[in-house]
C-alpha cells in the first residue's frame, strides 16, 4: 500500500495554467477605448465699441437747387448756336441768338432819332437863356428828347432779348431746338443745372415731427452703386403737417463739389436722430433658438465647471478651452453687427461662425482670430 501514488495531484497546476492564459487572450481581443478628438478649432473676437444710429431710411429724389430752364422772350429765328449738351457755362455766357437784323435797324434808327432830339434840346435850352424862345418851347424839346431816350431803352432792351445768356454757372442741359429754328416767344430751348449744392425731400410721419429739426444729419446713397454717397443736413422743416396724408416736408441740402451726383437722380436717404457708441458683435457670433439671442464663449475648463455646474465630459485636453453657451439681449442688427445691451463684458471670447456644430462643454482650441469693426456707418435702426 506504501507503494500506491495518487495519479490526480498533478493535472492541478496544468489547469490553472491554462485559465491564465485564456483570461489574458481574452484581455487581449477586448477593444481599446477610442482616442479622444482634438479640440475644435474656432474663431475669437472680443465685443467692441461701434457706433449705433437711431435712424429712419427714405426713398428720395436728388433736385438742383439752382436749375433755370431757358426760353426766348420774344419770338425769333435761331441764327447762332455756340453751346453743346452737357458743356460747363458760366454766368453771362452766350447760350444762342436769335435773328435781330431788324430789330438793330430799328435800334440805330431810334439812337439816332435820340441823339438828334438831345441835340434839339440843348439848343433850346441856350435859346430860352438868352431870351429868344419861351420856356414853354424849351420844356417841348426837352420832353422830345426824354421820349426818345426812353424808346431807345426799349429798343436796346428788346434786341437784348435776341441774345439768350446763361443766368447761372452750371451744366447745359437737353436742347430742344437747333440753328434754323424759329421758337416761339417763352418756348423753352434748353436749361442750365448747377448739380454743386442738391436737396432732397423727406416725408417723415407726424409720428416723429417732433423728432426733427433743422441741423440734423443725412446720409445719401446711390441704390444702385454704394459708393456714390453724401452727407448732408436739414435745411429746412415745414411748419405743418401735410393735411391729407399727415406727413412733414423736410429738406436736406448736400455739397456736390465733384459732381459725383446728378439731378433727379434716385437715392436713398437716412435721417440719423441720434447716435451712441455701444459694445458690438458680428451677426455671425448669434445663435438665435426660440426667438431668442445666444452666443458660445471660450472660456477655462475650470470656468467652464463653474458656469455649467457640473464636471465637463469627456474631459477636455490640457491647455484647451471650453465652449459655453449664455444668452445675451441684443438690438438691431446695423450692417452686419449687433449693438449688445447685456450679457457680455468687452473681455469675453466670443465665438464665430459654425455654431450649429457647437455644445456647451464641447473642447475648442483657438485659430487666427477674427475682429469685429471699431465703428459701424449709421444704418436704420427702427
Amino acid at each position: 500500500m506504501a507503494l500506491v501514488t495518487s495519479p490526480l495531484r498533478q493535472p492541478i497546476p496544468v489547469l490553472a495554467a491554462s485559465s491564465l492564459l485564456a483570461l489574458v487572450s481574452l484581455a487581449a481581443c477586448a477593444p481599446a477605448p477610442p482616442p479622444q478628438q482634438p479640440p475644435a478649432a474656432v474663431r475669437l473676437v472680443n465685443p467692441r465699441s461701434a457706433l449705433f444710429s437711431d435712424s429712419a431710411d427714405y426713398q428720395s429724389t436728388l433736385e438742383a437747387i439752382r436749375e433755370v430752364r431757358l426760353a426766348a422772350e420774344i419770338a425769333g429765328r435761331i441764327v447762332l448756336m455756340p453751346m453743346q449738351e452737357g458743356q460747363a457755362v458760366q454766368r453771362g455766357q452766350l447760350l444762342f441768338r436769335l435773328d435781330q437784323v431788324q430789330q438793330q435797324a430799328s435800334t440805330d434808327s431810334d439812337r439816332a432819332e435820340a441823339r438828334k432830339d438831345v441835340i434839339n434840346a440843348e439848343r433850346y435850352i441856350f435859346l430860352n437863356d438868352q431870351g429868344a424862345v419861351s420856356t414853354k418851347e424849351r420844356d417841348f424839346y426837352i420832353t422830345q428828347a426824354l421820349q426818345s431816350r426812353d424808346m431807345l431803352k426799349s429798343s436796346q432792351a428788346t434786341l437784348g432779348y435776341k441774345n439768350i445768356t446763361a443766368p447761372i454757372a452750371g451744366q447745359v442741359g437737353s436742347i430742344q431746338a437747333k440753328i434754323g429754328d424759329v421758337v416761339p416767344a417763352g418756348g423753352v430751348v434748353t436749361s442750365v443745372v448747377d448739380n454743386s449744392i442738391l436737396w432732397v425731400r423727406l416725408d417723415v410721419p407726424g409720428s416723429d415731427a417732433a423728432r426733427v429739426r433743422v441741423g440734423l444729419p443725412v446720409l445719401l446713397r446711390a441704390p444702385d452703386r454704394p459708393e456714390l454717397s453724401a452727407r448732408g443736413a436739414v435745411s429746412f422743416v415745414a411748419p405743418s403737417l401735410d393735411k391729407q396724408r399727415q406727413t412733414l416736408l423736410v429738406k436736406a441740402t448736400f455739397a456736390n463739389g465733384n459732381g459725383a451726383l446728378r439731378n433727379n437722380q434716385r437715392v436713398n436717404a437716412t435721417l440719423i436722430y441720434s447716435q451712441e457708441n455701444l459694445l458690438s458683435i458680428p451677426e455671425q457670433a448669434v445663435l438665435l433658438q426660440a426667438g431668442k439671442s445666444f452666443v458660445f464663449l471660450a472660456v477655462s475648463p475650470q470656468e467652464a465647471r463653474q458656469r455649467l455646474g457640473r464636471e465637463i465630459e469627456p474631459p477636455p485636453p490640457p491647455d484647451s478651452l471650453v465652449a459655453v453657451q449664455v444668452p445675451v439681449s441684443l438690438g438691431t442688427l446695423q450692417n452686419g453687427v449687433f449693438p449688445l445691451r447685456s450679457g457680455l463684458r468687452s473681455t469675453d471670447s466670443v465665438i464665430l461662425g459654425n455654431l450649429a456644430q457647437l455644445r456647451s462643454g464641447l473642447a475648442v482650441r483657438s485659430s487666427s482670430p477674427g475682429s469685429v469693426p471699431a465703428a459701424v456707418s449709421p444704418g436704420p435702426a427702427r
